[in-house]
């Protein structure tokens, strides 16, 4: 497996595969436009053999890494490919705070995919979608390095004592 950056090349295959996916899918513009334009935008390939096996639109906007547009193919979904997949996205985060995304409400696979890698359900958007179906907005926190490594110390309590 291999992930590389979204090319021209990629477009069409991934439009057909949104299509297959996604009730409300992307339009071939909208893969354009964070390929070729949108400054905050990583557009992802996960690939076997030359094929296209998932896709994902990541942003990463100041302390906020959104992932936009996440999906693996019909065919390849229930081989861990996601969770594969989702692992080596959440490392991209860099100094981001936080992850967030939307997902649909009644897709309960990828909610537990997401629930799996740390992500909790923090407000709803009521008819999100185009069928005015809710979408689940979920978050995860990403704790700082720095953080994560301090000795806990207890209040009134010095080390040098």
């Amino acid at each position: 497996m291999k992930i590389r950056r979204m090319q021209k090349d990629d477009i069409d295959t991934v439009v057909k595969l949104e299509k297959q996916i996604f009730p409300d899918p992307w339009s071939r513009t909208s893969f354009e436009y964070e390929i070729f334009h949108n400054s905050f935008s990583i557009p992802l390939i996960l690939e076997h053999l030359n094929e296209i096996y998932g896709y994902a639109i990541v942003w990463k906007i100041y302390e906020e890494f959104h992932i936009a547009n996440f999906a693996i193919r019909p065919d390849q979904q229930g081989k861990k490919l996601g969770n594969y997949f989702l692992e080596k996205i959440l490392e991209l985060h860099d100094d981001a705070s936080y992850a967030l995304l939307e997902v649909r409400e009644s897709n309960f696979r990828a909610i537990r995919l997401y629930q799996k890698f740390g992500f909790r359900t923090i407000m709803k958007r009521l008819k999100y979608y185009r069928n005015g179906e809710t979408a689940l907005v979920m978050q995860k926190i990403f704790l700082k390095s720095e953080e994560s490594q301090k000795p806990e110390t207890l209040p009134g309590k010095n080390s040098d004592d």
